[in-house]
């Protein structure tokens, strides 16, 4: 039988005497009379969040709480939504003798700031209660990842209510084996452990719509049909796909206009639409294109004004013919850079600036550093909706090497995209966790909170994860962050394709030196580890050591020495890689754990 709601709130009422002040103890001793409360119709996203809390409680205590829909006269934990929260954002506060998680969970309609991002805030309230009064950590994926403080009491002390909103509406962390097609272990822990970092593309899998497209809705037949609309710098067609064209003849925007409202018929659900060029450079330098060719800030050609023209005048057909769907479009490559003049944009168009020179650490070339936020201010003035997409602290590596931290580009990077009101970001992290976790966590919590303090979160991550063995990792990232600095500032200031390769001469300035530095601080946070998850944990960093060790040795990058803790010989190492098939520890993609030598130049990997 329910009980009369009046006579809850007199129930609550009675109880507030006593909890008015002080915390409140929703666990003594391993008992509990606290209940976690959602009506019977809420949300998805506030059921998630009665999940998350009752079992992460369990998993400290050993107590657990009972999730309930009934009207109840006991303490509780009720989760709540409430539209007029900020998109995604929560508030936990203090209710007589019980707490209130409420949030934001619009999952329907959405502001012109959040465009079609849904909106989970009681989930990502609860995760809020759980880091800041359980002390919950999710240092990585799995149950290894998990770092839950035992407690047999519980208190919580909420003086006044918390709020929390996040820095941008779409938070994209991609790479992380979220996206493989398959229900493997690896995938489902990694789309668990990103909900639980609040990121949007774990609960929410849209596609942004800013992926090169021009294919998608201009076909080789229509190129023979009109060979004006060829480009006269570039391929037109290869291998049956659209390469590039004249943006600026006559009847073409058209028709690529009416293909995109064809292919938006047929995907209703589709919430962005893509109209970015093919990737690479081979814009039309025809009279016509010439004229809106300018120079970018290091001398280069630079096609932003004839893509962004492009852009508006597709964008304004799909304006008059379907109000309200929206397009995305990259601004990347040798259109990079904002013009000195740009046409003014249509309100159903995003721009997504994706600065290939920062690429693969490329921030930290002196050059590039200095011009970094100026060019993303006047990106933010074109663009009524900015979205930000970068590879700054990401190389394409298959060989074990662990990536830097690189916490002068952290602490640059995405606090300059909240200044200037980025309505997303979409950073790029790996799958190798056992020695890129902790950047791929800073990332995630940055992409909530882009005031972070990084290096006290990387301190703290390494405790967490290692104990005391924290203090010679944080040693070795901190060489291998001041190596890739010394390295990066040598570099020639214009881009080049391998400026984001791990190759051959990345392996010689930084790694095969390195390595026996690395070596060492390993075996000194091994000696200090306190417990064998502590061990464990670190055991996933050396377990991709072997891997670089193997390819370091065979490139004959550092001297075949057998007393290395990380050696193997050729037998050994194959039994090694079959063994890390099912683990988290090494970077896997479809080519598998083994990547054969280390190449020598751009694109010389699998």
């Amino acid at each position: 039988m329910k009980i009369p709601l009046f006579l809850v709130f007199a129930s609550f009422l009675s109880l507030s005497g006593s909890a008015k002040e002080g915390p409140i103890t929703l666990i003594d001793k391993s008992s509990s009379n606290f209940v976690i409360h959602h009506v019977a119709d809420a949300p998805e996203t506030a059921k998630l969040a009665a999940i998350e809390l009752q079992q992460a409680i369990q998993k400290s205590t050993g107590v657990l709480l009972a999730i309930t829909s009934e009207s109840v006269i006991t303490p509780a934990i009720r989760i709540v939504s409430d539209p007029k929260l900020p998109h995604d954002g929560y508030e936990i506060r203090r209710e007589n003798a019980g707490i209130i998680i409420a949030g934001n969970d619009d999952l329907i309609s959405a502001t012109p700031d959040t465009w079609f991002v849904p909106s989970h805030g009681t989930l990502f309230g609860a995760m809020e209660f759980l880091e800041r009064f359980v002390g919950v950590r999710w240092l990585f994926p799995g149950e290894l990842g998990e770092d839950v403080p035992h407690r047999e009491s519980l208190p919580v002390e909420i003086t006044e209510p918390i709020h929390g909103a996040p820095a941008f509406a779409a938070r994209q962390l991609s790479g992380l084996g979220e996206s493989d097609p398959d229900a493997s272990l690896r995938r489902k822990s990694a789309l668990v452990w990103m909900q639980r970092q609040r990121l949007t593309n774990a609960l929410h899998p849209f596609v942004t719509g800013y992926g090169h497209s021009w294919d998608d809705y201009l076909k080789p037949a229509d190129m023979e049909a009109h060979p004006e609309w060829k480009s006269s710098n570039g391929e037109a067609v290869r291998k049956g796909k659209v390469m590039f064209f004249c943006t600026t003849a006559p009847g073409l925007v058209e028709l690529f206009a009416k293909r995109v409202i064809e292919t938006m018929d047929r995907n209703p659900t589709r919430e962005m639409s893509s109209i970015s060029p093919t990737d690479g450079g081979g814009f039309c330098t025809c009279e016509r294109c010439e004229k809106l060719i300018t120079t970018d800030p290091h001398g280069k050609k630079n096609h932003a004004v004839a893509i962004l023209t492009f852009y508006k005048q597709v964008a304004e057909i799909i304006s008059r013919e379907r109000p309200g769907r929206r397009l995305g479009g990259f601004v990347y490559y040798n259109y990079q850079y904002p013009p000195p003049e740009a046409p003014a944009l249509p309100d159903n168009l995003s721009l997504c600036w994706a600065p290939l020179n920062y690429y693969g650490y490329g921030l930290l070339k002196p050059l590039y550093r200095a011009e970094f936020e100026n060019v993303m201010q006047r990106w933010c003035e074109i663009t009524p909706h900015f979205y930000y997409h970068n590879y700054s602290t990401w190389m394409r590596s298959y060989h074990g090497a662990p990536l830097p931290v690189s916490i002068d580009i952290l602490k640059r990077e995405l606090p300059a995209a909240s200044r200037n009101k980025a309505w997303g970001a979409r950073m790029i992290g790996t799958n190798a966790w056992g020695i890129n976790a902790p950047i791929n966590y800073l990332v995630a919590k940055q992409l909530w909170n882009a005031s972070l303090d990084v290096s006290a979160t990387l301190d703290e991550w390494l405790q967490r994860a290692y104990g005391p063995g924290g203090k010679p990792m944080r040693k070795l990232y901190d060489e291998l962050d001041a190596a890739m600095l010394t390295h990066k500032e040598a570099q020639s200031p214009v881009y080049k394709g391998s400026q984001y390769e791990v190759n051959e001469d990345v392996m010689k300035a930084v790694y095969g030196p390195l390595f026996p530095e690395m070596e060492k601080h390993y075996r000194e946070a091994l000696a200090l580890c306190e417990s064998d998850t502590q061990r464990q944990r670190l055991s996933m960093f050396g377990d991709n050591l072997v891997q670089l060790h193997f390819a370091l040795r065979n490139a004959a990058l550092i001297k075949d020495d057998a007393s290395s803790l990380f050696h193997r010989d050729d037998a050994a190492y194959t039994v090694f890689l079959k063994t890390m098939e099912s683990t988290f520890s090494l970077y896997l993609d479809s080519h598998g754990l083994d990547h054969g030598p280390i190449w020598k130049s751009e694109y010389g990997g699998p």
